[in-house]
């Protein structure tokens, strides 16, 4: 186990997880913004609180980049793990809620935790494992992130009409 990695896999989680928590305040604080929208939910779809682990998570990994030991496949690895953080999030969400038939803001918030950790966990599993990594693998790495991003600041105006995208307490979608 390398000890440095594991912390700031560690500090990154925590890091993450406490701007994604003061993240699903802030458009209602900064007056429903929305240019605040582009990057914190502007509602309560599924689709909107994958920003409080993304757009988090995405900034760590660019600090992480310029100020940790390099590493092969950085950006690989992280956008792994960002995947599969946000596939746990609507994962677990489509089946806690599909089974019991109600939506429980305490299973919403133990999915954001447990999809920050998985994020954080794949990243690591990855990064200490990653022995070699392409230029071509890291500049699609970050391709990837930018283009969830350009989603993430589409969808927040124009998305799709279904359930990923609806607000389950307003029957809206988006701003």
């Amino acid at each position: 186990m390398n000890k440095k990695l594991f912390r700031n896999e560690i500090t990154g989680f925590i890091f993450v997880s406490i701007l994604g928590t003061i993240g699903h305040f802030v458009f209602e604080w900064l007056g429903r913004s929305p240019i605040v929208g582009l990057f914190f939910p502007v509602n309560e779809s599924v689709w909107e609180h994958l920003k409080l682990l993304f757009f988090p998570y995405f900034l760590w990994s660019t600090a992480e980049y310029f100020t940790a030991e390099k590493r092969p496949a950085y950006f690989a690895s992280k956008i792994k793990g960002v995947l599969a953080g946000m596939l746990f999030i609507v994962a677990f969400f489509y089946t806690y809620s599909g089974a019991t038939g109600n939506v429980s803001t305490f299973f919403d918030v133990l999915s954001f935790f447990v999809g920050t950790a998985t994020a954080f966990a794949v990243s690591y599993i990855s990064l200490n494992n990653q022995k070699t990594g392409s230029k071509a693998g890291e500049i699609l790495s970050i391709i990837l992130f930018i283009v969830i991003s350009i989603l993430f600041f589409l969808f927040t105006f124009s998305p799709p009409l279904i359930p990923l995208f609806e607000d389950p307490q307003n029957f809206t979608y988006g701003l």
